[in-house]
């Protein structure tokens, strides 16, 4: 993955803390950069918009004052900045249903952002409404009425889709770190 701000090697004096901070967000990139532009994209639905959360994030995470010592550290971390982005993410015309919502795809793009990303990690990493809520920064209240209203348009759209709201509701884990990123 080429990222606008952090392609390639970053060289810097020897020895310092600017060098291992650089090596680790090489680093990072290099091992995490392209199944973080995955989860970015699953979670959106829109490359572009992915690639500049994925971005912004790298800039909060290794711009913060203390960046992460390794590069599975700035994964989690750059991984967290990415689920609350995503979380908060507005666009317009995200909204807009489309008018054929026959296909998983396009019945995800009947949701909002937010119940997007909310379905993703719940069905994608598998995550329970309380690691939701602390992943994404928001009350499990609200994470339980972004999960009970994305369910209910997915099976308007797509009855066979066999979601249940109990379902999105109840399982998934309990600890974000139980879950692996991948493409």
């Amino acid at each position: 993955m080429t990222l606008r701000r952090f392609g390639g090697t970053i060289e810097a004096a020897k020895g310092t803390a600017v060098n291992r901070w650089a090596r680790t967000l090489d680093a990072t990139t290099r091992a995490h950069g392209a199944a973080l532009l995955a989860y970015a994209t699953v979670l959106t639905g829109d490359e572009r918009a992915a690639a500049a959360m994925v971005e912004d994030a790298l800039v909060a995470t290794f711009g913060s004052g203390r960046a992460p010592e390794t590069p599975d550290d700035a994964l989690a971390a750059v991984r967290r900045r990415v689920q609350r982005a995503a979380v908060r993410r507005t666009q317009a015309g995200w909204d807009a249903e489309p008018a054929d919502a026959s296909s998983t795809g396009e019945a995800l793009r009947t949701l909002t952002a937010r119940e997007r990303a909310l379905l993703v990690m719940r069905y994608r990493d598998g995550l329970a409404v309380p690691a939701i809520a602390a992943a994404a920064g928001l009350h499990e209240r609200a994470v339980r009425e972004g999960l009970e209203s994305a369910v209910e348009r997915i099976v308007a759209a797509r009855p066979e889709a066999g979601l249940s709201v109990e379902d999105a509701l109840a399982g998934g884990l309990l600890e974000t770190s139980d879950v692996e990123v991948g493409p």
